[in-house]
């Protein structure tokens, strides 16, 4: 008999592969990376945000963060500006295109995610959120 936490380790990639798969956008979406979108995301809900801010967050180095948001630049759904304060420092915001094509990724992955979570019961739903909670709330300390 396996263990437990080897099966349920084994289950957590099986099934986060499949979300993965289900949660894949379509057409006009695909373009964007994970990564660029999540980047999008995190633009939304910072201001004044730096090159190194972006790099801290994703943990990554500094010339791939450069790189993450020079194809978003390219791409117009964000923009860098000086900052008035220190000239030296380049913020990064979203732009309205940015904005725009955000919001149909957060209304797309907010339909497949209820598709996906239509296969729970409601007493599963509560379960798995109390799990979720608790994982979360854990690995945030």
């Amino acid at each position: 008999m396996k263990n437990p936490n080897v099966e349920l380790i084994e289950l957590l990639f099986k099934t986060a592969r499949l979300m993965k798969q289900e949660m894949s956008f379509t057409n006009n979406l695909m373009h964007l990376s994970v990564l660029q979108i999540h980047a999008l995301i995190f633009l939304k809900h910072n201001d004044n945000v730096t090159m190194s801010d972006i790099a801290d967050y994703f943990k990554i180095e500094l010339p791939s963060a450069t790189n993450l948001i020079n194809i978003l630049c390219d791409q117009k759904l964000v923009k860098r500006y000086e900052n008035p304060e220190d000239r030296r420092l380049v913020m990064i915001t979203l732009t309205y295109g940015g904005k725009k094509l955000l919001k149909q990724v957060i209304s797309e992955r907010k339909k497949k995610l209820e598709k996906v979570l239509s296969y729970l019961s409601d007493q599963d739903k509560t379960a798995l959120f109390k799990i979720f909670k608790t994982l979360y709330n854990k690995l945030q300390k």
